[in-house]
């Protein structure tokens, strides 16, 4: 790294400590941090309880939860390839999430809204592979439900 690099760099480095932003992951002088702050709602799936899973990896079980978080989760499955002879090879499965934060002590809504993607699997090996296609499928759909939400989330508290 040459030394114009270095200062550049430096410069940049103080610039953005001094325009105000802050750590969404930290603990902010104002107490509305995202880590360890938000109890995610019991889950009534596999799907949901690995959305719950995804948001407490990325921000913490709660320990003082200031928020609840209220999550009711979708998925529907089609059939998106079919054989000439037929049989179902690609399925896709469609996901959405309604949630709302809700402020803990108050009861006040913070933000709310739904998030929705999707994600395929194939169905053209064995039966035992084909479930194990789909439960991976169901897995990465809940996975970026859940990081579509964090994000929103570290938006709207931020």
């Amino acid at each position: 790294m040459s030394s114009f690099d270095r200062r550049t760099l430096l410069l940049s480095l103080t610039a953005l400590a001094g325009c105000g932003l802050r750590p969404v992951y930290g603990t902010g002088s104002d107490g509305r941090a995202l880590r360890g702050g938000i109890a995610v709602s019991t889950p009534d799936s596999r799907e949901a309880f690995r959305l719950k899973a995804r948001i407490e990896d990325r921000l913490g079980a709660p320990d003082s939860p200031e928020w609840s978080l209220d999550v009711t989760l979708g998925v529907r499955e089609q059939e998106v390839g079919v054989s000439t002879g037929q049989e179902i090879t690609r399925y896709t499965l469609r996901g959405s999430a309604e949630y709302v934060l809700t402020e803990t002590a108050s009861g006040t809504v913070v933000t709310n809204g739904e998030v929705r993607t999707f994600t395929g699997y194939s169905a053209t090996g064995t039966p035992v592979a084909t479930l194990a296609a789909e439960r991976d499928a169901r897995d990465r759909l809940a996975i970026t439900l859940a990081d579509l939400i964090i994000t929103r989330l570290m938006i709207a508290v931020a």
